[in-house]
């Protein structure tokens, strides 16, 4: 082996970078946290106050809660504080919070590509979040780049917990082989929904590892436009900015349909969904079944 400084010495900068991100607690130290202060702030307790109550159980500051409350990770919101509203917004920058600050490490896009040199025959889907309103509701996107078929999951709120649970239920509906064949690689964002890739990666049962989970570098989503692209569809329904309070889960089902239904140049007029099912028929090498 050959010792590079330079190299050396940036792989170092890119470690302590990521190791940097974000916070460092568990989802369920986050689980925690948000059943301890939550119920407390709408009865109408102040964060110092309970910071102070419960010292030796919260492994984080009252400054830590506000932050989370801005960043809607807790069930309490801000028009919860009742002093909140009184005071001038501030403006601040800062890395997104995370439940892993290493999660990207060994999930870079370079290793994806690496990846897929050695198994260019994997099957390639790309995850993303579309937020209907920022703290709340927000749809889980997966897509099939062999027929942009996309499949679409409402959630309550867009936190790394709402990804992993949709995992875990799909795991379970398709079975564990069919689950493999289908989520072989899993190319996303580096949204903080999607900071818990080993639950993503692995049957939460068994262990076992049954797909690849890599990220896109910051600030190209170009790197999965497949997924970007068939986005527009959503915002033909749910424009940016004009959306309903609330959605069901059955409307979001409708619309992920008709979008699968809709006829594409890119395919030669054919659907994503009928696509998707010549594949299972023809028993190609992309299909997950025979």
């Amino acid at each position: 082996m050959l010792y590079d400084a330079k190299h050396a010495q940036e792989q170092y900068e890119k470690i302590r970078s990521e190791s940097r991100r974000g916070i460092s607690l568990t989802e369920e130290e986050l689980v925690r946290i948000n059943d301890t202060i939550s119920p407390l702030i709408k009865q109408g307790q102040s964060i110092p106050a309970i910071c102070g109550m419960y010292r030796d159980e919260l492994p984080v500051t009252d400054r830590t809660i506000y932050s989370y409350i801005d960043a809607g990770i807790l069930d309490a919101r801000n028009i919860d504080l009742r002093r909140k509203l009184r005071r001038p917004e501030r403006k601040k920058s800062g890395p997104v919070l995370r439940v892993d600050k290493k999660c990207h490490m060994g999930r870079a896009y370079g290793d994806y590509q690496a990846y897929m040199a050695q198994n260019p025959d994997a099957m390639v889907s790309q995850m993303d979040s579309v937020v209907i309103h920022k703290g709340g509701q927000a749809i889980l996107t997966v897509l099939f780049t062999t027929c942009d078929l996309q499949l679409m999951f409402l959630r309550d709120r867009n936190t790394a917990a709402s990804v992993t649970e949709i995992i875990k239920k799909l795991r379970v509906q398709l079975g564990g082989e069919r689950f493999q064949a289908l989520f072989q690689v899993i190319l996303t964002d580096r949204g903080s929904e999607f900071t818990d890739p080993t639950r993503i990666e692995a049957d939460t049962e068994t262990g076992e590892i049954q797909c690849r989970v890599f990220y896109c570098e910051p600030m190209n989503s170009n790197q999965k436009s497949n997924c970007e692209r068939n986005h527009e569809f959503i915002r033909y329904v749910i424009p940016k900015g004009q959306a309903r309070d609330r959605y069901a889960e059955e409307e979001i089902r409708e619309m992920m349909n008709h979008i699968n239904s809709y006829p594409r140049k890119k395919w030669n007029g054919q659907a994503p969904i009928d696509l998707f099912k010549k594949n299972l028929r023809r028993g190609d090498r992309n299909s997950p079944w025979p």
